[in-house]
This record gives C-alpha cells, sequence and structure tokens, in this order.
C-alpha cells in the first residue's frame, strides 16, 4: 500500500482519470490522423501548386496547434498526477517496467512538439518541400508515440506470456496479445478524428474556394473510411482478452455491455455516414453532420475506453495487481510488502499506517474506527461511503453486521469485479463493524 491515501469525495479517484483520461486521448489521436492530413494534402498541393488550399492547411495547422499541443500537453499532465495519487502502486510498477518505453515516448513527445511549432511558424518562410518534410517528421513521430502508448496501455489487459523478473520482460509486456489490434484500431480512429474536424473546419470557414472545399472533402472521407476497419479488428481484440472480461461484456456487466453496444453503434454510424456522404457527393459539408461525425467518434471512442477500463477489474494490471494495489501469487516476486498473502497474514494496515487516526495506535482504536481505517486502505480506491461513485452506503442499506461479515468472505466470488478483502479474519470483523454503522445511518 502506497502513501497517500486519495479521497475526492463523490466522484472518487476512478471518475477523476476518466474525466481527464478520455478528452486527453481523445486530443491526442486526433492530433496524429491531423499531421498525417497535413502532410499528404500539402505534399499534393505543392505538387500542384495550389495555394488555395495551402491557406486552409495553414489555419488547419494551428488549430492542431492550439488545441491538441496545448489543451492535450495540460490534460497529459492532469493523467499523471490523477493515476499516481488514485493508484500509486500502480504507476510505481508500469514506471519501472516500462521506464525506457516511457523515457522513448518522451522524447518522441518532444520531437512532436518541435515539429509542430516549427511547422506552424514557419509556414511561407522556407522552401515547401523542406515545410513538407517537417509535416512528415511530425507525423512519423506522433504515430510512434501512439505505439509506445498503446503498447503499455494494452499491457494491462492482456500481459500475455509476461512474468516479473523474467528474461525479455520489457519485449514480452510491449507486444502483448492485444498490441497490434489495438494499435492499429487507435491509428484507424486517429484518421477518422482528422478528417472528421477538417469537415468541421471547412463548414465553419464559408469562405473556402468551392475547388479546394471539394478537394479536403473528398480526403477527409477518405482519411475516415479506415475506421471500418476498426469493426473487423473488434474481433480480435476480444478474442485474446480475458475469459472473464469477455463474460462482462458478453452480459456480466450489463453497464459494460451496454457502452460496448453503444460503441459500436456509434462507430457504424460513422462509417455509415460517410459512406452515404461519398456516394451523394457531398462536397460542402454542414456544420451540424461535421459535428455529429465528431460526436460519434467521441461517443463511440469514450465508450471503448470505459470496456478497456472495466474489463481488467478486479485488477489493475491482469493477473499481477488488484484496483486496490495489492498484488496476487503472481505478483509476489516484485511485492515482498503489500501482496494479498502478506496483507492476509500480517494485515492490511500494516501497510497502510498512514490511514490511523494521528497519534493513535490500533490497539487504541475502537472496532468501528479501526473498520474505517480498514475501508480506506482497501476499499476507498473505488468506493465512496455515502454518496457519489460506488458509493458503498446505497449498497448495503439494511444488511445486518453478520450478513456484512459473511459477504467479506466471499465478496470476489459473488461480484467477479472486486477484488477479495486482503485483510486478516480480525480486519474483516472490525470493516464489517464500520460498515453496520452506515446501515444504521441510512434509516
Amino acid at each position: 500500500m502506497e502513501y497517500p491515501i486519495f479521497d475526492l469525495p463523490f466522484f472518487g479517484g476512478s471518475l477523476l482519470i476518466a474525466a481527464i483520461a478520455i478528452p486527453h486521448v481523445f486530443i491526442a489521436q486526433f492530433s496524429v490522423g491531423a499531421s498525417f492530413l497535413l502532410a499528404l494534402a500539402e505534399r499534393r498541393a505543392n505538387r500542384e501548386g495550389d495555394s488555395e488550399t495551402r491557406a486552409f492547411l495553414k489555419t488547419y495547422a494551428f488549430t492542431v496547434l492550439l488545441v491538441p499541443y496545448v489543451l492535450g500537453a495540460m490534460t497529459g499532465v492532469g493523467i499523471w498526477f490523477a493515476t499516481s495519487v488514485a493508484s500509486p502502486r500502480a504507476i510505481s510498477s508500469m514506471i519501472h517496467l516500462f521506464v525506457w518505453g516511457w523515457a522513448a515516448e518522451w522524447t518522441m513527445f518532444i520531437v512532436d512538439i518541435v515539429a509542430i511549432y516549427l511547422y506552424v511558424y514557419t509556414w511561407d518562410r522556407i522552401r515547401p518541400s523542406a515545410h513538407n518534410a517537417i509535416g512528415w517528421i511530425l507525423a512519423v513521430s506522433s504515430t510512434v508515440t501512439l505505439v509506445l502508448i498503446n503498447g503499455i496501455l494494452s499491457f494491462m489487459l492482456t500481459p500475455g506470456s509476461w512474468e516479473p523478473l523474467a528474461p525479455y520482460g520489457f519485449w514480452k509486456a510491449f507486444f502483448n496479445p492485444s498490441f497490434w489490434p489495438t494499435t492499429l484500431m487507435r491509428f484507424f480512429v486517429s484518421l477518422a478524428l482528422a478528417g472528421a474536424v477538417a469537415l468541421l473546419l471547412m463548414a465553419l470557414m464559408r469562405t473556402v474556394p468551392a475547388a479546394v472545399r471539394e478537394k479536403m472533402t473528398r480526403l477527409a472521407y477518405r482519411m475516415m473510411l479506415p475506421a471500418l476497419a476498426c469493426l473487423v479488428l473488434l474481433p480480435w481484440a476480444f478474442s485474446v482478452i480475458p475469459e472473464r472480461s469477455q463474460q462482462f461484456i458478453q452480459g456480466g456487466a450489463i453497464a459494460m455491455t451496454l457502452f460496448f453496444a453503444m460503441g459500436m453503434a456509434c462507430f457504424s454510424l460513422l462509417a455509415l455516414g460517410t459512406i452515404l456522404a461519398m456516394v451523394r457527393r457531398e462536397w460542402n459539408p454542414s456544420v451540424l453532420g461535421a459535428s455529429l461525425l465528431i460526436f460519434f467518434a467521441f461517443v463511440g471512442y469514450a465508450c471503448f475506453e470505459f470496456v478497456r477500463e472495466g474489463a481488467r477489474k478486479p485488477y489493475v494490471i491482469e493477473g499481477f495487481m488488484y484496483s486496490t494495489g495489492v498484488t496476487t501469487e503472481k505478483g509476489q516476486a516484485l511485492d515482498k510488502r503489500a501482496s494479498l498473502a502478506v496483507l492476509r497474514e500480517k494485515g492490511v494496515l500494516s501497510a497502510a499506517s498512514w490511514v490511523l487516526p494521528l497519534g493513535r495506535t490500533i490497539a487504541e482504536l475502537t472496532p468501528e474506527e479501526k473498520g474505517y481505517a480498514v475501508f480506506k486502505a482497501a476499499c476507498l480506491a473505488c468506493h465512496q461511503v455515502y454518496a457519489g461513485y460506488n458509493a458503498v452506503q446505497p449498497l448495503i442499506g439494511g444488511w445486518t453486521r453478520e450478513t456484512l461479515r459473511s459477504y467479506l468472505d466471499t465478496m470476489h466470488e459473488q461480484r467477479p469485479m472486486m477484488p477479495p478483502f486482503p485483510g486478516t479474519d480480525a480486519e474483516k470483523d472490525a470493516l464489517a463493524a464500520y460498515m453496520a454503522t452506515l446501515t444504521r445511518r441510512g434509516k
């Protein structure tokens, strides 16, 4: 267990991470696709001597700088802060395992920053071919960043043959079973986002010449069509995730099933809308139509991110670390202090003494006070107390102390998304005593 215990009333750490991470990843992936759109369109405009298209691309490039590389950078810092305080043990493990991967990603991000600033501020100031070369550097570096990040994220759900301290651990973790399908899906979604934003810009900029509008609309639609491949890649990605996660998506967790279905529907509508627009030769996009395409892309993407995160439960690193930060038997080689076996012998409070009231020892606490300390150490990572995300009190209304105590023995069997209780039997007794006070207050 790691200090600090993070308590964000009502929302909790999980919703805080989601609120920052989903917009950040959406913006970051747009920037990947946008860099390819800029590089491709500028190369064609240079070849054709098309100054009007270059003028539109200059505005698009500034949009890429203003949104992804300002707001995106801010939310990126926010993700590091939120994950570090909400799940410090998981972040520590990921940093140690992927230290060179993170270093490479940060290096590529620096290249991204330098390239986009040079690309925007050298427009019409250097030779067109040299300027386009900067655009291709941006496209390649941003794609490498996507690949590196996805290798780390996909590992958390599908570690594959990786084992702690085993030879070639980094490479086995990075090239895990879901790496290729999810990397391809993220890249295709990036292209679609770039195309949708280009359509919206053209709809808002009514002064764009008709010829430029048609060229860029055609290119935007072509960028969006590869998103169809996501519907083909999904079965591949689904087949390599754990069987427990598959069951969640197939009805074992209703919320996850609904979000998965909503994501499929949104991407299907995105693809259908693009195909219909191309068939009907709609080269003059409307603000409403372009906004709907972006909306479908954002909602669909958010749904799949929710499913990806939820499918890991009760783990934060599949099979090795629970969402509470406690390691499993497989992860004991990495953790001699707060593994499940150690905590069941010594108690969860032995590894989280900072949850105790200031200046008091465990022996000085009443059962209810000790139970509250156990709650903060073992439950607060996923649950609120009275109201908010996964609040406990509404879930246990009317339960007796005996029922609560019995439930703690088998909660991971009754609710597969919950990890097993990590402490001793005495700590279970104390937690049941504390939770019984919540049911009395709810009356």
